[in-house]
């Protein structure tokens, strides 16, 4: 094994110094590394560790679709839910990321039995893939509380590639811009379960919550089907939420993304 201090300068281990400094490691967190061997493995082993796992996301947030292929069925297995049930729609084959845009992602969209278990199984999922999480309890799936916009239908067991661009219709509202050809609905929770990396990274400059809009729901004693659920990411807290709000309200921190091909 290589020995880091004969393989280094007196000038690079100078400099290897200095930029742990200018990220951060003070003085006494050098003095605990150097008379902590636990405390060492963790810094640097684990440190690595993640710097290789973040390096391989596309664009910085985005899993690999073998690795969302890979994790859907991992989560169905532990779910109890037989992947041979399901069939896909177009080709198994993913479409590759748009390298030009980082606001593109590629989604493995799916479908359970009913929608009311797709809308379930992808938000516990997008739940479990984040530290905190909050959902309005007016945000229900029962059928008489959500369904698909006009125009959609839904078929169980089903599997298909998906790109959906995330940031189109920023501060729109949902009314005036959705539609059965080009609005997601539950893709967008299995975007956020399968690239949970996008959604931390949400910032409300370049990287925005998100309506559903191939989604339309109805809160506990409010007006039949006059609401769109919300996916949104709460700073303060690094927390992911789940809400609905009127199809007609527009929020700045909100994008209606929509399919691309």
């Amino acid at each position: 094994m290589a020995n880091l201090g004969s393989d280094l300068t007196l000038n690079q281990t100078v400099e290897l110094v200095s930029r742990l400094g200018r990220f951060g490691l003070s003085s006494e967190m050098a003095k605990k590394l150097m008379g902590d061997d636990e405390a060492m493995r963790a810094f640097v082993c684990d440190g690595l560790k993640s710097f290789s796992a973040k390096s391989d996301l596309i664009h910085g947030v985005f899993n690999t679709t073998d690795n969302v292929l890979a994790a859907f069925r991992a989560r169905c297995a532990a779910k109890g839910i037989d992947f041979g049930k399901f069939s896909w729609v177009g080709s198994e084959q993913a479409p590759e990321f748009d390298p030009n845009d980082p606001e593109t992602v590629v989604v493995l969209d799916a479908t359970l039995d009913t929608l009311k278990n797709t809308f379930e199984f992808a938000w516990a999922w997008t739940a479990d893939s984040q530290e905190k999480q909050y959902r309005w309890e007016g945000m229900v799936s029962d059928p008489e509380k959500l369904t698909l916009l006009d125009g959609l239908e839904f078929k169980p067991f089903t599997l298909r590639w998906v790109r959906i661009k995330l940031d189109t219709n920023v501060g729109s509202k949902p009314i005036d811009v959705r539609n059965a050809k080009t609005s997601p609905g539950c893709a967008l929770l299995f975007m956020s379960a399968e690239h949970p990396e996008r959604i931390k990274a949400t910032d409300y400059k370049v990287r925005f919550g998100f309506w559903l809009p191939g989604l339309k729901c109805t809160a506990p004693d409010g007006a039949a089907w006059r609401r769109v659920p919300h996916v949104f990411f709460f700073l303060d807290d690094r927390q992911v939420e789940l809400h609905s709000s009127w199809y007609g309200h527009s929020h700045d921190d909100l994008a209606v993304p929509s399919f691309r091909e």
